[in-house]
């Protein structure tokens, strides 16, 4: 296991990071990308090219794909993969993808934020503290033993969400609103991320409770009493992968996942 790293590096950015992976993939010259090798340490940290040699992975050939159709589409994957990437059964490892999570969430708890450097000062804190109280003394294995992220951090987050459409920032980045859309490939992939954290089973129906809609709409950065619109439309698209559930009644609304969504799932 790799030493723990919190830091989302500001200069790692959506544009040059495609630019990188399209280089690799169609096998041309990336020397002019500024700061090309840490565009590779993010891809690499994101499973799109191999962990030992600078090839595309799997992954990374079907976002490229997905990208070369859909640049939009693949700008949503660039963010659902730094969203999902932390699992809490390896809670060590990709712990970049807890910080980018957290702080994520806190947008979306907040659902709008003025993003002023005071405000970006007092995420930072927070999200500082909130590493310190759920990582607690495995933080000595980080490279400096200590956690202090700085805005950059934080900057480095938002060049993620800069790229999403609909936009999740106004006012040249200074003010974050929680959407009221988005796009049906991404409600797509926030439903299975939410369906796979709850420890959901293929074919079972699956109640949308108040906690499950919110897991999903957090990956989408979607206002929640916007999700059964966006629902309706992604259900039309998708129905060999999931479907409305067979119950209905006053419970609430039901899904029904027939397989777990890839990326190869997106764009049929």
């Amino acid at each position: 296991m790799s030493e723990l790293n919190f830091h989302v590096r500001h200069e790692v950015t959506p544009e040059r990071t495609w630019d990188v992976l399209t280089a690799i993939i169609e096998e041309y010259s990336f020397d002019h990308i500024v700061q090309a090798d840490r565009q590779i340490a993010r891809l690499r940290q994101l499973g799109l090219i191999q962990k030992d040699k600078t090839l595309p992975s799997a992954l990374g050939k079907e976002l490229h794909r997905i990208g070369t159709r859909k640049r939009e589409v693949a700008m949503d994957v660039f963010h659902y993969l730094h969203y999902s990437l932390w699992d809490e059964v390896r809670r060590l490892e990709n712990t970049l993808s807890w910080s980018y999570r957290a702080h994520c969430n806190t947008l979306f708890a907040a659902k709008e934020f003025v993003l002023d450097k005071a405000r970006l000062e007092h995420l930072t804190a927070e999200l500082n503290n909130k590493i310190i109280e759920y990582f607690g003394s495995d933080i000595s294995k980080t490279k400096k033993g200590s956690v202090a992220l700085s805005i950059n951090s934080i900057k480095g987050i938002h060049h993620w969400l800069a790229v999403l459409t609909p936009p999740v920032f106004e006012d040249d980045g200074e003010h974050f609103v929680c959407r009221n859309s988005c796009s049906p490939e991404m409600l797509l992939l926030g439903l299975g991320h939410m369906s796979r954290t709850i420890g959901a089973d293929l074919d079972i129906d699956l109640l949308l409770t108040p906690e499950n809609r919110e897991l999903a709409c957090r990956a989408c950065l979607l206002t929640p009493e916007m999700l059964d619109r966006e629902l309706d439309w992604m259900l039309s698209l998708y129905p060999s992968i999931i479907q409305p559930g067979t119950r209905t009644g006053g419970y609430g609304r039901f899904i029904r996942f027939l397989k777990f969504p890839t990326l190869s799932d997106l764009l049929q």
